[in-house]
């Protein structure tokens, strides 16, 4: 048998190294793209996942170095691998399904040595198997998506504050007690919110495509128009004020202020309503008035007081001396009983320009009213039926009790005179709660009627001085006014609600206080010097015929008087030693040093000094309280002589009046 002849290997091993060749570009082609990939490229073999390969940006991603070839990753890739990435990997080495980790938070190094910093990528982990199916690796694939997810976030963020913002402005649009209004460049309303129907009276949506021009009072339309024609061109137009109609007919006015909108096919109007605002500034100068007025009947009040003072002591005075001849002395007592009436009238006028001398008590507001109860009843007439409402027993407030009394019976008398048919008057006592946060609560005695109430024109003239709606002769114009000045110079108020035909309450506010404790009688003997002599008066009193009319008065009494009148030279004479057993002084005085002030010096001197002190107006913030005690008292201009000797008794110890010059 004839064997084969050899074959020839050599095209066979071509074809090998061929192949070879082939696949070693091939796989150097690979190497070069994976190295080349801008994403991040990394394989993982075996259960351990031994980083086999990664590619240079997954090593610029993370920081790592080419030393982690070789290792598991869980050696390599540790705090990654602590965050739960190997828990991933095992998923996939395990299930055999691809996995796809978007987001995914990551501490990186980009500068060798550097800080750590926050990135975000997107990875997928494909398995690698083999020719029989199973898993042997596992390739991750991923790129940064730090810029992408940062930018989401912002714009997530954005979106939320926009929902914010939109919801917030809604919510001032809904609930702003101001009118907010959207109108478009043809005039009509496009939005309006629901304070629209408290100051129009229509529901937002009867004004929603109507004319703004519509709810403007007519007077104000053609002003109106015109501001709206430079707004819609973009001129910047500052608040105005004009007037709106509400659905009754009711003229309101309304402080706007508006812009054109950004689109610039609108207007954005915000509108107030002014009533309460221009009431209150009324208010005011109704109150800056009766201030004005207050200072100047005061002034005038107190030098008016001081010529009656003299009046009515040389009247006392000359009729005494006419007691024989009686139809001289009733001459005399005529002119006594002018100047008399001529003091009540100052002392209204006084209580008007709260500059009346007070002495004030706790007062029990129900026993108080209770008492004159019965005193109304009889000078109010049959007429009327007097009723008390007293809220809260055991209510005290702290006022004079002669001026608050005189207050309450002008006030009746004004509800008499408001009921000429009869009717029914209440007065009563209860607690007002504070006007306002921080406020004090306030004791309130009332007075209200049922009769023809004010009209909006009397009330505003009410407190005025002299202003009065009866006939001629049938009221000075001075009771309101005397309670309100009697209640602001107390610490409170007079408030007055009134409507014509609904009857008319008057309300004295005035400071609560605490019931009085009991307290011992002062001892006003103590301290009286035994001796025999005249006693010696120091008398400061700064009018000149005030001051001599006053000096015969004291003489005339059996009193040894020195007069000055300025404060200081009174002092100089006191320092000098001279021995002075009572300072009559007026209370305001000028030379920078008023009587309590002299009074005060007085008794640094002479701490067992008797004073007296004695004025027709009270300046508070000039005098302070008045140090009155046992050894003090206070006597009220004008007076006559029998009140000077009564006054004088009790400032030296209620001694009677004849034992005075002992």
């Amino acid at each position: 048998m004839i064997p084969p002849a050899p074959q020839d290997d050599a095209p066979a091993a071509a074809s090998v190294r061929r192949n070879t060749a082939r696949l070693a570009e091939e796989a150097r082609q690979m190497h070069e793209l994976f190295d080349q990939a801008p994403g991040c490229m990394i394989v993982f073999t075996g259960p351990d996942h031994v980083i086999e390969m990664a590619n240079p940006a997954h090593l610029a991603f993370t920081g790592l170095s080419r030393d982690i070839i070789g290792k598991p990753a869980r050696e390599a890739m540790r705090r990654g691998y602590s965050r739960g990435f190997g828990k991933l990997l095992d998923q996939v080495y395990r299930d055999g399904r691809s996995l796809v980790i978007r987001n995914t938070r990551l501490l990186v190094t980009r500068v060798p040595g550097g800080p750590d910093e926050e990135a975000f990528a997107d990875f997928v982990l494909q398995p690698m198997k083999d020719a029989s199916g199973a898993t042997y690796g596992i390739f991750c694939q991923g790129h940064e998506v730090t810029v992408e997810k940062l930018a989401a976030d912002e714009l997530r963020a954005s979106r939320e504050q926009l929902r914010i913002a939109l919801q917030a402005a809604q919510a001032i649009f809904d609930n702003s007690h101001d009118v907010i209004c959207v109108v478009g460049a043809d005039g009509l309303f496009r939005q309006v919110n629901k304070h629209a129907e408290r100051l129009w009276g229509y529901r937002p949506e009867e004004m929603i495509g109507r004319c703004y021009l519509d709810f403007v009072h007519p007077e104000d339309r053609e002003t109106g128009s015109a501001l709206g024609k430079r707004l819609m061109a973009g001129e910047a137009v500052k608040p105005f004020t004009n007037r709106h109609l509400h659905k009754d007919g009711t003229a309101i006015p309304v402080m706007w202020s508006a812009v054109r909108s950004k689109t610039g096919d609108a207007v954005i109007s915000i509108g107030r309503d002014m009533r309460e605002h221009l009431a209150a500034e009324e208010k005011l100068r109704q109150a800056q008035k009766m201030e004005a007025i207050g200072r100047l009947t005061g002034g005038i009040a107190h030098d008016f007081n001081n010529l009656l003072a003299v009046v009515i002591g040389s009247a006392e005075s000359l009729a005494d001396s006419l007691e024989d001849r009686p139809e001289l002395r009733s001459v005399a007592c005529l002119a006594l009983d002018a100047a008399e009436r001529g003091a009540e009238l100052v002392s209204r006028l006084l209580a008007f320009a709260r500059s009346q001398p007070l002495a004030a008590q706790a007062l029990d507001c129900g026993a108080f009213l209770a008492n004159l109860s019965p005193i109304l009843e009889r000078t109010l007439g049959a007429g009327i039926a007097v009723e008390l409402e007293v809220a809260e027993p055991g209510l005290f407030c702290r006022a004079d009790r002669t001026q608050l009394t005189a207050a309450l019976l002008n006030l009746c008398i004004n509800a008499r005179d408001a009921m000429p048919a009869g009717g029914r008057l209440t007065i009563g006592a209860a607690r007002q709660a504070a006007a306002e946060p921080g406020g004090a609560e306030m004791a309130v005695l009332s007075v209200r009627d049922t009769g023809e109430g004010m009209t909006p024109q009397v009330h505003a003239r009410a407190l005025e001085p002299f202003f009065t709606t009866k006939p001629e002769g049938l009221g000075s114009g001075l009771g309101l006014s005397m309670a309100h000045g009697f209640a602001t110079q107390s610490g409170g108020r007079l408030e007055i609600d009134s409507e014509p035909g609904r009857g008319t309450e008057a309300r004295l506010c005035l400071p609560l206080t605490a019931a009085p404790t009991a307290a011992a009688e002062p001892a006003l003997s103590a301290g009286i010097p035994p001796q025999r002599r005249a006693r010696h008066v120091l008398l400061v009193e700064d009018d000149d015929l005030l001051c001599e009319q006053v000096r015969r008065q004291l003489t005339g009494l059996g009193l040894r008087v020195t007069a000055h009148r300025d404060g200081r030279d009174a002092l100089r004479r006191l320092r000098a030693g001279a021995d002075i057993d009572l300072l009559m002084t007026d209370v305001v005085m000028p030379g920078g040093l008023n009587g309590r002030q002299l009074a005060e010096e007085a008794r640094r001197l002479n701490p067992a000094l008797r004073i007296l002190f004695t004025s027709g107006h009270t300046d508070e913030p000039a005098t302070g309280a008045l140090p009155l005690d046992a050894r003090a008292a206070f006597l009220p201009k004008p007076y006559r002589r029998a009140e000077l000797a009564r006054k004088l008794a009790e400032a030296f110890g209620d001694q009677p009046v004849a034992a005075i010059g002992g």
